[in-house]
């Protein structure tokens, strides 16, 4: 018994597409649906209709059938059963005529590796589909250049197998346990709920990168600026908005963003000669204190959420340490010719509280902290007054013999090896050098004098 077929309408004017796919064209115009759905330029747009005079005219020019001079021989029972190829090989369609072929060129974003010019798979310019079973699963518009996600999934890799273990240095260069989780895995989570923290740690590992990689630094600090802008900016409406949701996240990134603060500056100095001035320290300053006082308010949220282990005090060493307890020393003889020299009360005043808040910072940091000098260039920022800034903007000759012997310090924890630090302590005492005159160019030729290894004076 015969087996009876399904009876169809085969398309004789379908699209080229549908064609070379070998599937049914549904001919509706001016695209088919099956060229809609797969994000293509349909062929029947730029064809005329078949009751169009112009498609009219062409059919009277073609022969009929049966003014044909002799019918073509039925296929034999032999080729009609044969099989197809999985891979059937269309036949190719004549091109269009070259005043045409600029249309199907599209600019794209240049990529490390490929020119700034590609062209669309059009059927114009389209060669035969080797792999036809893989067209349907095609569901969209072509898909943008991929340059950028992979190069942050580089970023994203870095951070959590690298870069986090660079944040605290322990005595044995090792971080703790619950700091290890914290950077490695609390963060980065929190990161997928909160974009302007996912900024941020993509931003540090691209810094990171440019400081390990001197013959990409360029690349690295361009990729890490555009995501530390973007941070900042969705960051803006996150402290707008501070709540026991947010404010774990907004804790984390503005820690993240008072290292690349630094980083910024040191790859830059590295790669274009001086190196950070007085001002591009105000300037961080200025950032650490005004996140810190946004945030005090969360501080018990803080000290209980998935990063509590940033607030563990730890044991400090034990052990004397030159450095810190130099500065709180020269610290103390210049409080006593502050007294004896400057004129202006209220100089007098504001320089006399900051420079007795740089060594509570000191003494609280060397108990504290297992990495006091560290934690001193994070602290004392948040703890001194508003009215010092102006002081150093206007360059104010007490004000800068203070922050001189806060570069002492600065140095000394770059030495702990905290490489977004390199290269701040010797640019900003030597700007310091260049403005300081008279009797209170001994203070930043001090603080040169321990920085640079030479002997120090007073």
């Amino acid at each position: 018994m015969a087996r009876l077929r399904l009876g169809y309408t085969k398309s004789r004017t379908g699209c080229l597409r549908c064609k070379q796919r070998r599937v049914k064209c549904d001919e509706n115009r001016p695209s088919c649906k099956a060229c809609i759905r797969h994000g293509i330029e349909c062929s029947l747009s730029t064809e005329p209709s078949p009751d169009s005079p112009a498609s009219s005219s062409a059919a009277a020019a073609t022969p009929s059938p049966r003014s044909s001079p002799a019918p073509q021989p039925a296929p034999s029972r032999s080729s009609r059963a044969r099989p197809r190829p999985i891979n059937p090989k269309p036949t190719l369609q004549p091109p269009p005529s070259a005043p045409h072929a600029e249309e199907h060129m599209v600019e794209t974003r240049p990529s490390p590796n490929g020119s700034a010019l590609a062209f669309t798979d059009s059927p114009s310019t389209a060669t035969p589909d080797p792999f036809p079973y893989l067209t349907k699963f095609v569901t969209g518009p072509p898909e943008e250049d991929t340059a950028d996600w992979v190069f942050d999934l580089e970023l994203l890799h870095h951070f959590t197998t690298s870069t986090y273990q660079t944040f605290r240095v322990e005595p044995t260069g090792t971080l703790r346990p619950g700091t290890h989780r914290l950077w490695q895995i609390e963060v980065p989570r929190l990161a997928f709920v909160h974009v302007f923290l996912l900024h941020q740690i993509l931003a540090i590992a691209s810094y990171h990168l440019a400081h390990l990689h001197s013959q990409s630094r360029q690349a690295y600090s361009l990729r890490a600026s555009q995501h530390q802008n973007a941070g900042i900016r969705r960051m803006r409406t996150a402290l707008s908005e501070l709540s026991a949701a947010n404010c774990h996240a907004v804790f984390a990134s503005s820690s993240l963003l008072f290292i690349g603060s630094l980083a910024a500056s040191c790859t830059t100095s590295i790669a274009n000669g001086p190196g950070p001035t007085v001002d591009d320290l105000i300037d961080v300053m200025i950032l650490v204190k005004g996140i810190g006082s946004v945030l005090y308010s969360s501080r018990d949220l803080l000290q209980s959420g998935p990063l509590a282990e940033l607030f563990v005090d730890q044991v400090g060493s034990g052990h004397g340490n030159p450095a810190l307890d130099r500065v709180v020393l020269a610290v103390g003889d210049f409080l006593v010719e502050i007294a004896e020299t400057e004129s202006d009360d209220r100089v007098r005043a504001v320089i006399h509280a900051d420079a007795y808040r740089l060594v509570t910072a000191i003494r609280e940091a060397l108990v504290r902290a297992s990495e006091p000098e560290y934690r001193v260039v994070a602290a004392w920022p948040i703890m001194m007054s508003d009215d010092l800034i102006p002081l150093l903007r206007q360059r104010n000759q007490a004000a800068l013999a203070l922050l001189s012997y806060f570069c002492v310090v600065f140095h000394a924890a770059e030495l702990q090896g905290y490489w977004f630090l390199q290269g701040w302590a010797p640019g900003v005492i030597r700007d310091l050098s260049m403005t300081m005159a008279g009797p209170w160019k001994r203070h930043s030729a001090w603080a040169l004098g321990w920085i640079t290894g030479h002997a120090a004076m007073g």
